[in-house]
């Protein structure tokens, strides 16, 4: 079974991240910029939460709210499951599956290492046929 690690060296390190204070139209032109559908809100090194496509879609689109008016920490998820480096795509799918969720933030010695999403196991699960 491939470890998180193997997936993280078989891909780009693209840590896309925001500053708390961002709106969340500019976290939106990035997520597009940069073809991800989540932004990881960091502050000073310190991983706050995540903002996804759907948080956007459900928290701001919606309700009407004005996108460039609201910041992301008003709608970043903080309850975040995560995973080690050294985990198993099998524990990610477990926990995606378990807590419906598409992104999973990783962790090495206590700093965020890089993030793997559905689409990236997926892609290296069906890579292994």
């Amino acid at each position: 079974m491939h470890s998180v690690r193997a997936l993280l060296q078989a891909k780009p390190l693209r840590l896309i991240t925001a500053s708390p204070l961002t709106s969340v139209a500019e976290a939106m032109r990035t997520m597009r910029q940069e073809t991800v559908r989540s932004v990881l809100i960091t502050h000073e090194g310190n991983l706050l939460g995540i903002v996804t496509d759907k948080d956007y879609l459900r928290k701001v689109a919606a309700l009407g709210k004005n996108a460039e008016a609201v910041r992301v920490d008003a709608i970043m998820s903080t309850s975040l499951i995560t995973v080690q480096i050294d985990d198993t795509l099998q524990t990610c799918m477990n926990l995606m599956a378990d807590h419906t969720l598409h992104h999973l933030p990783v962790f090495e010695h206590g700093k965020l290492a890089g993030m793997v999403s559905w689409t990236d196991i997926m892609a290296t699960m069906l890579g292994e046929e």
